[in-house]
């Protein structure tokens, strides 16, 4: 392990939920990016915040809405260097979008603090997806004209604050490019693994899915539609809002919806299952964590090269289909075949193409390294 970065005095600053166990792609990706941190020998000093519930701050958020504002509490990064001072902290890691809204002040208040945007996704790709594919999904303030334009201003400022940004997708590399990020690193996923014990049913497939969420719904719905000539296939949607679970069941008949089930339900459903079908059409924010939790259970991942996205591949073991026609084509080979084992065997072998976390964190020790220093 490279040593000359190891052992400085960092910051990890997020907001509090994303540090909780449990839960679900935000919590899964930051305790990834802690132990990526930990495992590089840094000395990590988490700094929790919550969102600013003040009567004001609320009332300025209705009233007024715009990207990034009045969400953090207005003395939050005074904090932050009075706490790096104290530390002798060098490194200032922010994690998620929230975090980096802070970064201009920062950059005023503590010009020697190297700055480290942890990315969980572009926001801007999300509510583009949003307003071209599933508009209903967004609040009312992001679908007015200005709300895309000064998201885009904010996330290109925020931008020439930071010193670097670490991705987790290759889309979101090249567009943290596009809004100016000079210095950037892409980060494949890690699958830890975590066996099912598997009684899967013939013709029985199932997704784990965010269902207002664009990029999702707009998916599902193409497989919805291109599964109604496919006889025998049972797609199973567990998620939530319910409305719109209750509305894809109702609008076709291959899907079912399960509902939300606890960790220990999900399991017993997902066993069930002949694979994990992840329907994703576009250049979609970050990276499925949904994926690698299916392939951590050792389901077979029946997806495109958008729903890849972030994962070292092998698409010769479980192809990579580019259309809801030869996606279904596929999840009918899969649900019906006579070898179900055969798939089973398929995922492992994607898995370990993923990298461990010692390799992960030298890349981040080198990544770190390149920055150029401070003039």
């Amino acid at each position: 392990m490279n040593q000359s970065v190891a052992k400085t005095s960092s910051l990890f600053v997020s907001n509090r939920k994303f540090l909780s166990p449990g839960g679900g792609g935000v919590q899964w990706c930051t305790r990834e990016y802690l132990d990526t941190l930990t495992t590089s020998n840094l000395e990590v000093q988490s700094v929790p915040f919550d969102i600013d519930r003040s009567l004001s701050a609320r009332m300025m958020r209705r009233l007024r809405p715009r990207p990034y504002a009045n969400l953090l509490a207005p003395n939050l990064a005074s904090q932050i260097k009075t706490t790096a001072a104290r530390r002798k902290a060098k490194w200032c890691f922010l994690n998620n979008n929230d975090a980096c809204s802070l970064a201009p002040k920062l950059r005023l208040l503590a010009p020697d603090l190297r700055l480290i945007f942890l990315s969980h996704g572009v926001e801007t790709t999300d509510v583009v997806n949003n307003l071209r594919l599933a508009p209903e999904t967004l609040a009312p303030a992001q679908r007015s004209h200005s709300w895309l334009g000064r998201l885009i201003q904010s996330e290109i400022a925020q931008r020439q604050a930071i010193d670097g940004v670490v991705s987790i997708s290759e889309y979101d590399d090249e567009f943290e490019r596009w809004l100016g990020s000079t210095n950037t690193l892409f980060l494949p996923r890690q699958i830890p693994r975590d066996e099912l014990t598997k009684i899967p049913m013939i013709g029985r497939v199932g997704c784990v899915s965010t269902l207002n969420h664009g990029p999702n719904l707009h998916g599902l719905r193409l497989l919805g539609q291109a599964l109604e000539s496919a006889d025998g296939i049972s797609l199973r949607i567990v998620g939530g809002p319910e409305r719109v679970g209750c509305e894809l069941a109702t609008q076709f008949k291959s899907i079912t919806y399960c509902g939300r089930l606890d960790d220990a339900a999900l399991r017993q459903e997902a066993a069930t299952w002949r694979a994990f079908v992840n329907p994703i059409f576009c250049p979609a924010r970050g990276a499925s964590t949904k994926v690698a939790t299916a392939l951590s259970w050792g389901l077979p991942v029946l997806t495109t090269p958008h729903g890849a996205r972030g994962y070292r591949w092998d698409d010769t073991m479980l192809p990579l289909p580019d259309s809801p026609t030869s996606l279904v084509d596929l999840v009918r080979d899969v649900a019906q075949s006579a070898d179900s084992q055969r798939w089973f065997d398929a995922a492992v072998a994607v898995r370990k193409r993923a990298p461990l976390n010692h390799d992960v964190a030298e890349r981040m020790l080198h990544f770190m390294e390149s920055i150029p220093p401070i003039r």
